[in-house]
């Protein structure tokens, strides 16, 4: 989901071109992402606490692997934006559930371990976006090609889905509040 916020930049001239959309509205292809990424995730921090961590990340994930596919075949830019401020409220569910977990199943050093190798993805994939992005356009050069920016999401998505549902466990309400 953090990828998503770097990797999105080097296609937006692209975007703008096939979609022929104003720069304000390729703004909210950015912007619109962050801005629901961020007013999700105190909701979906006491939500995951409250209910369970493992179903709010599950059925998160599930949301930001189908918008997507939205945001791939959006046919104009409206939808776009729209499937866009979809995936960023998927990913603001999904990113405190991230760190709940660590704290959940990891104790003592392990635990500093684990946030460490977290800490170290946050920054890889947030570096790494526009890197991976500029890949993708080279590799998918044709009209449209700025597509797979967001289908690249699809099968990594179902395949997080289908661990997550196999290795994650589920997490109980702890009665505090």
């Amino acid at each position: 989901s953090l990828l998503d916020v770097t990797i999105v930049a080097v296609a937006l001239p692209t975007i703008q071109q096939d979609l022929h959309a104003s720069p304000a509205q390729v703004q909210w292809v950015v912007s619109g992402y962050t801005l629901t990424f961020a007013l999700a995730l105190v909701t979906a921090g006491r939500l995951g606490d409250a209910l369970d961590r493992r179903r709010i990340f599950l059925l998160a994930l599930g949301g930001f692997v189908l918008f997507s596919a939205a945001c791939g075949a959006a046919p104009d830019i409206t939808l776009l934006v729209v499937a866009r401020l979809a995936q960023g409220l998927a990913a603001g569910f999904m990113a405190p559930q991230n760190s709940a977990l660590i704290q959940q199943l990891f104790r003592g050093a392990e635990r500093g371990r684990a946030f460490g190798y977290f800490g170290a993805t946050v920054g890889i994939s947030s570096a790494s976006g526009p890197i991976a992005g500029g890949l993708i356009l080279a590799l998918a050069d044709h009209p449209g090609g700025w597509r797979w920016i967001f289908y690249v999401n699809v099968p990594i998505g179902l395949l997080a889905v289908l661990l997550g549902l196999r290795l994650l466990p589920r997490t109980r309400r702890s009665g505090r509040g």
